[in-house]
């Protein structure tokens, strides 16, 4: 998904930029904006120089959304499960399989943290910088209400 947003922030070899929710914006999640929310920011690697308030294109890899979601919902539920039913097919006092099934649980968050460490935060694929795209109707529209908001 090829999305455009401005450079809010320049960090030498990294650039954050800001995409805004429009009007085709569904409940996709693909870029990780949730329904309120009116912008979306991403780091990326600067590979083209981009500067302070350049419109730039952002390309969000498609992949993203289902590995996320599977380790953040799906994975940490596996050993929880398993211990579940290891306590259910043993016919152990329910308290003993409710205490299992939350410890299951935090051993599964915790191999989601030690996944993340070990990968070091790059497991998931990050967005990459296509193009700096600067129209003039962009810029225009962004320097009347730069404008606008200095006068207020």
């Amino acid at each position: 998904m090829v999305e455009r947003g401005v450079v809010i922030k320049d960090k030498g070899k990294f650039a954050q930029v800001r995409i805004e929710r429009h009007s085709a914006c569904g409940s996709c999640g693909k870029c990780g904006m949730t329904e309120k929310q009116r912008h979306a920011d991403f780091f990326v690697e600067n590979s083209l120089n981009a500067r302070l308030g350049d419109i730039v294109e952002i390309d969000i890899p498609e992949a993203n959304t289902a590995r996320l979601a599977f380790v953040a919902y799906i994975l940490p539920i596996i050993p929880a499960l398993i211990l579940l039913g290891i306590s259910i097919g043993l016919k152990w006092k329910e308290w003993l399989t409710i205490l299992l099934f939350f410890v299951g649980l935090a051993v599964g968050f915790v191999i989601v943290a030690l996944i993340d460490k070990l990968s070091k935060h790059k497991w998931a694929e990050s967005p990459t910088l296509k193009a700096i795209v600067n129209d003039e109707k962009i810029n225009n529209n962004k320097i009347e209400g730069e404008n606008k908001n200095e006068q207020n």
